[in-house]
């Protein structure tokens, strides 16, 4: 037990230091505003006021955890403590920033609320990150912190006992595309071949007849594989579900396929099947019930967990759209062309809604890697990417972290663009 004085209270204080202590170093903290109190305690002791006490570990606050709403932060400077970069510099104190704050900061994603540089899809992009200024986008830097700061307070107090959470690999997979040819209509299937033809693309053109008429199999209907590898390896998956209309970026097979909802009905049966809203639905709430019922119906069960598609989603609208429809897990919190950690943590964390200035019950899990930043905006191999998500993976391990990879099971179908992926995926679920 830890106790922690502040001369105020504050919800967002109270949100980051369950963060810290409870979620993150695994040690219960008492809160208290009653400076007696905190001066005749023998308990390992943390002073968050401007007043040195001349107790315990001495951190002057920043004013963003007794603010209210969104305010721009002018982060001008970059420090370093212990070896690692930070920000909201403080001159007094024993530790030399308020790390509760810069904390907070990364972990809300106070940043993404005012932004107004968007992509072509409407994402917050990573270029514009105060861990991207920081170089340290591929660090799990909040834990990192917790744990430099832990050590801060063995020093102090050797005695102090900790419980930490222990590491977690959980493998997600992204079904856009459950078949390359089958289920796409006659019309389409027609429209496709006679392409294929004028483009003398002969061999796509046998591959894709030959599958359409159930004499080859369609290589992006690999679930087998799934299932197979996470068996043998006693692993348990993730897989969401694209369930949305056809358009220009929601590339689903138009007929339904009784093989395919079969398949689901069983993939849920020994792993956790969610939905993967598509791109219209990111903003829009009738269209997510509408996709979420739908895979509700297939499947017989209640789904509470979600990705965006495009990973496309804003703060706070997106996540009060999954409330708003029941949905108590996300992993969307990745950017689509970075690898790391956006909110600078490896640890599942509520969703805390700025403007309402209200934790909430859904909790957000940061996922650390995707299959299509390392090949198309790293250009990485498949052995290249393999030893990049190792290192992630150790970094992830010594803050005792949950590993969350996303790949697509197209991506390892072994189409030409993605020869030895499904090799390596296969190394990685053994090695992690």
């Amino acid at each position: 037990m830890i106790i922690i004085y502040a001369h105020k209270k504050s919800p967002r204080l109270d949100y980051i230091l369950s963060r810290i202590f409870t979620d993150i170093l695994g040690v219960d903290a008492y809160f208290t505003i009653k400076k007696d109190q905190f001066l005749a305690s023998n308990l390992p002791s943390i002073n968050y006021s401007n007043e040195n006490l001349h107790k315990g570990i001495w951190i002057v606050p920043h004013t963003l955890l007794y603010s209210k709403g969104v305010d721009k932060q002018k982060i001008e400077e970059i420090t370093q403590w212990k070896g690692l970069p930070v920000f909201f510099s403080q001159k007094q104190g024993d530790i030399p920033f308020d790390l509760f704050s810069a904390a907070f900061y990364l972990i809300t994603r106070y940043e993404e609320y005012r932004s107004a540089s968007l992509d072509v899809h409407g994402r917050y992009q990573y270029t514009d990150s105060i861990i991207c200024r920081m170089s340290c986008i591929e660090e799990p830097i909040v834990d990192q912190w917790a744990y430099a700061f832990k050590e801060e307070l063995l020093k102090s107090y050797p005695d102090c006992k900790f419980s930490p959470r222990t590491f977690r690999f959980i493998p997600t997979i992204d079904i856009d595309h459950p078949f390359l040819y089958r289920n796409k209509g006659f019309v389409l299937n027609g429209l496709c071949l006679l392409k294929d033809l004028m483009k003398r693309n002969f061999s796509i053109f046998l591959d894709r007849l030959l599958t359409i008429l159930h004499l080859k199999k369609d290589i992006y209907f690999n679930f087998e594989f799934f299932l197979r590898l996470y068996q043998s390896q006693g692993v348990k998956g993730l897989f969401f579900v694209h369930r949305g209309p056809y358009g220009k970026f929601d590339r689903r097979y138009i007929y339904p396929s009784r093989r395919y909802r079969k398949m689901l009905r069983r993939i849920s049966q020994e792993h956790s099947v969610y939905l993967h809203p598509s791109y219209i639905a990111a903003f829009n709430n009738l269209q997510f019930c509408k996709e979420k019922m739908e895979l509700e119906r297939v499947l017989s069960k209640k789904i509470e967990g979600s990705r965006q598609h495009f990973l496309r989603f804003r703060f706070p609208e997106t996540f009060r759209q999954l409330l708003a429809a029941d949905i108590r897990d996300d992993y969307s919190v990745l950017y689509s062309s970075q690898f790391g950690f956006r909110a600078g943590t490896s640890i599942p964390f509520p969703f805390y809604d700025l403007e309402k200035e209200q934790e909430t019950s859904l909790i957000i899990h940061p996922s650390a890697v995707m299959d299509v930043t390392l090949r198309r905006d790293f250009n990485l191999t498949p052995q290249e990417a393999l030893k990049k998500i190792k290192i992630l993976a150790e970094k992830v391990k010594a803050v005792n972290g949950d590993l969350i990879t996303l790949f697509h099971n197209s991506s390892l179908a072994d189409t030409n663009d993605w020869k030895g992926w499904k090799e390596m995926y296969t190394e990685m679920i053994k090695q992690l």
